[in-house]
């Protein structure tokens, strides 16, 4: 997020983009989407430099078998370049094209729920490609992020009170006066 905005890295550029569903609201959302169905994503190039190269959108289904970075599938340079690799998990795509508005929108209906990586793909007229790719999930329930957040308030209340009962010393009866 950057001022309240979706923002992806694209090379040394930024991109702002939203997603949302038509059908369910118009509450937008930046990363995992709510339920399976339709979504418009909006994509808006800021740079001028931008909207004068050749872009490409493709989603695919992360099948588990990417590499992972900081616990996040991630496809290598390699796996970018192979058709053999991308072709039978893409689910949805957009060739390459200049958006001169700097405005590309697309849709796609998710007709299930699971998890997918999106690659946008953009190239100079020098050759030079930039690649930014982000996992997202379709549908997770709102009841699993809700246990993982009891869970953790949970932890942090145990951990409070642990250390409060751990600061409490046991107080010892007091001596009783010596007479003088």
């Amino acid at each position: 997020m950057q001022d309240n905005r979706c923002v992806l890295r694209i090379g040394p550029d930024l991109m702002f983009f939203t997603g949302y569903q038509p059908q369910n609201s118009r509450e937008e959302f930046c990363d995992d989407v709510p339920n399976a169905g339709q979504v418009v994503v909006a994509l808006d190039m800021q740079e001028t430099e931008l909207r004068e190269m050749l872009t490409e959108i493709r989603i695919i289904r992360d099948d588990g078998t990417h590499t992972r970075m900081n616990g996040l599938p991630f496809l290598t340079d390699a796996e970018l370049a192979s058709p053999e690799v991308l072709e039978p998990v893409t689910i949805t795509y957009l060739p390459p094209k200049k958006y001169p508005t700097g405005t590309l929108t697309f849709e796609h209906t998710f007709p299930v729920k699971g998890k997918f990586i999106g690659i946008v793909t953009v190239e100079n007229q020098h050759g030079q490609k930039y690649v930014s790719q982000f996992p997202f999930a379709v549908g997770v329930p709102l009841g699993k992020s809700l246990a993982l957040y009891g869970l953790l308030i949970a932890g942090l209340l145990g951990v409070v009170y642990g250390l409060w009962n751990y600061g409490r010393k046991p107080r010892s009866p007091a001596s009783p006066e010596k007479p003088a």
